[in-house]
Formats: structure tokens, C-alpha cells, sequence
């Protein structure tokens, strides 16, 4: 199993992620949805206080087994500034340090002076992460079932394109 982060926004307090699961294999996710992660820094090497961002940039193997959300719960045993990160949800929190968690999008649209309606990254929130993390669960079970190994690829693709689009416009 190899879960994507694309990064799309991330400051100061949140990083935000569109979060796509793959099985081996297999070519189209079986799984897209939201994910948060604590405060935002473009990093891959540890440095002081980096548990107190979000992941670095990377491929990550991760860990199955007991977790606060399931008995098959995923983390992200060791990486630079990491340890023991797990993948859950929250009902009432958007981003806990830590952790990475999972919910459906929900968009928050404005319109600009040309009458568009026009997606606001920045505002997008996340729900029924209860609900999103049963449906990876279940993918974990399938993955563990077929003796595949579990990675998290993470990039700031998105991040990096939106910070030169606004320089750009400057």
C-alpha cells in the first residue's frame, strides 16, 4: 500500500493535503480524500522542535498495528523530527500535532470580481473522518491480507506552485 500526500496549502498553524490511497499494483487510488497535518515547513532533514511541524518531504515507511483508532492502525514509525505519527481523525479538530488526519473536503468557494466562484484553499475544512478512516481501515486490512508493504510518499508540489503563482502576480 502506498498512501500519496499532495500537499496543496500550509502556514504558520495547518498543512493541508489531498491524500490518495494505492494498493500494489494498482494504477487509479482506491481511496482520495482530505488529510491535515500540523504547522507547515518544507524540510527532509530533522532539526530542533521538527515534531512540531508537519512530516518532511519523502517516502516514509510505515507500521501497522495497534494504534488510538484501530486495532490495524498505520503510522510513520521513524522519520527525520518523527516518531510513532499516526493516521486518524478527530470530530472536533482540523489538525493535531503529531498525526495525520483524514476526512471528506469541504470547499469553501468566494467570488471574484469577475462573478466567478473561485475555491479558497485556505478555508477548505474537513468531516466524517470517522467514516473515511473505516474506509481506509478496510483497505488495510486488504493490504495486510495480501502481504504488501506500506509507504507514505509525501510532496509539496502544490505548496511550491501556489507560493510562484503569487509571487508572479506581485
Amino acid at each position: 500500500m502506498v498512501i500519496k500526500l499532495h500537499r496543496y496549502y500550509g502556514d504558520e498553524l495547518i498543512t493541508k493535503s489531498v491524500m490518495e490511497v494505492f494498493l500494489d499494483g494498482e494504477e487509479v487510488p482506491r481511496m482520495v480524500c482530505e488529510a491535515r497535518e500540523a504547522a507547515y515547513r518544507d524540510y527532509t532533514e530533522t532539526f530542533a522542535g521538527a515534531s512540531r511541524y508537519c512530516l518532511p518531504v519523502g517516502r516514509w515507511q510505515m507500521k501497522v498495528g495497534r494504534s488510538p483508532y484501530s486495532p490495524m492502525g498505520l503510522r510513520v514509525a521513524k522519520c527525520p523530527g518523527h516518531r510513532q505519527v499516526y493516521i486518524g481523525h478527530r470530530w472536533s479538530k482540523q489538525c493535531v500535532e503529531g498525526e495525520v488526519l483524514i476526512g471528506e473536503p469541504v470547499f469553501h468557494y468566494y467570488t471574484d470580481e469577475d462573478g466567478n466562484e473561485v475555491e479558497y484553499p485556505k478555508k477548505r475544512r474537513m468531516e466524517n473522518g470517522e467514516e473515511v478512516f473505516a474506509e481506509l481501515d478496510g483497505l488495510v486490512y486488504e493490504a495486510f491480507r495480501r502481504e504488501e508493504e506500506f509507504y507514505i510518499e509525501i510532496d509539496n508540489e502544490e505548496i511550491i506552485s501556489m507560493a510562484n503563482d503569487i509571487l508572479s502576480e506581485c
